[in-house]
């Protein structure tokens, strides 16, 4: 014989656990049992466990009800209609199968076989980054790429899931997932997927400067992570841009970068016909004479710009 949980049953443990593991997990009652042997022995006071006791479930239970919205997100997402009609967007790493992107507010990512949900930065866009997967040990999740702005006066930043609903404390500070609107890189500065396209750092802001994984031939450039500003390159000089793993001796925030030209438009001090040019951007005064740096478009994704309509 075998017990199979309900579509609610399972909603509601997979909320419990994302809000609070120990509500789910066996933890918590085994203490309670290993505090009770104790008693049975002598060796602890019976009034001092049950207020210990209560007093852990009743920090639990305000943590569970600040957090509440989680469940609302999980609960909208496996009983709505709009997850039948989710778009497939990129490949879990534990179940092999595409995570559906739910695209009504707030946006998220919902897994059909384990009933999970992903909470994903609000107020840009999302594009797919060609089957990249997230360079940290034992993530496996597909990158996106969070855009913020519209028209040409857009920038993107590296996304991944699990990152971003996992971050790690030595990374640095990180958003609440799915909170708030994100005007700025989701992952925090110190993540190996922001590592991973990092170039230089941004002194200004106290952030890094990265490359742009939205961008492409002709538009290559350089977006901070902590800032609207961003670092153009001349498309007509600049054939491709790459980061590499090396970095600088002295500082790990700066990445070895190449640059690809077109024929006979390399920048002086270089030769023209120089096809490509490696260098730690800080450093080079190629490279740095050809960077054009401006602020970009902090317009939230879907909101109505221009004036009213008027008397």
């Amino acid at each position: 014989r075998r017990l199979v949980p309900t579509q609610l049953g399972t909603v509601l443990v997979q909320g419990y656990y994302r809000i609070d593991a120990d509500l789910v997990l066996p933890l918590v009652r085994s203490s309670i049992e290993k505090q009770c042997d104790l008693i049975a022995k002598g060796s602890a006071d019976k009034n001092t466990v049950v207020a210990s006791c209560l007093a852990a479930f009743e920090r639990k239970y305000l943590y569970f009800v600040s957090n509440i919205e989680r469940m609302d997100t999980l609960f909208e997402a496996s009983f709505s209609p709009l997850t039948a009609g989710g778009k497939p967007w990129s490949k879990c790493p534990r179940t092999n199968r595409f995570l559906q992107l739910i695209q009504s507010r707030p946006m998220r990512l919902y897994n059909k076989v384990t009933e999970e949900v992903h909470s994903l930065p609000q107020g840009g866009n999302f594009k797919l980054l060609s089957g990249r997967i997230c360079p940290t040990p034992g993530c496996g999740y597909e990158l996106s790429v969070y855009v913020i702005g519209q028209g040409k006066e857009t920038r993107g930043y590296p996304l991944c899931p699990g990152c971003y609903n996992s971050p790690q404390p030595e990374w640095g500070h990180a958003h609440a997932p799915g909170k708030g609107i994100t005007l700025e890189c989701p992952h925090p500065d110190g993540c190996p997927v922001v590592h991973a396209f990092t170039v230089c750092d941004d002194e200004e802001t106290g952030g890094v400067f990265m490359l742009d994984p939205s961008c492409a031939a002709p538009n290559w450039r350089l977006v901070s992570s902590r800032s609207n500003f961003v670092i153009s390159f001349p498309g007509d000089v600049v054939k491709k841009i790459t980061v590499l793993n090396t970095t600088h001796p002295d500082c790990d925030t700066q990445h070895l970068v190449q640059f690809d030209f077109h024929p006979n438009k390399a920048p002086p001090p270089l030769p023209p016909s120089t096809p490509s040019h490696k260098c730690f951007v800080l450093e080079d005064e190629a490279i740095q004479g050809m960077m054009d740096v401006k602020s970009s478009s902090n317009r939230v994704f879907g909101s109505r710009g221009g004036r009213g309509r008027g008397r």
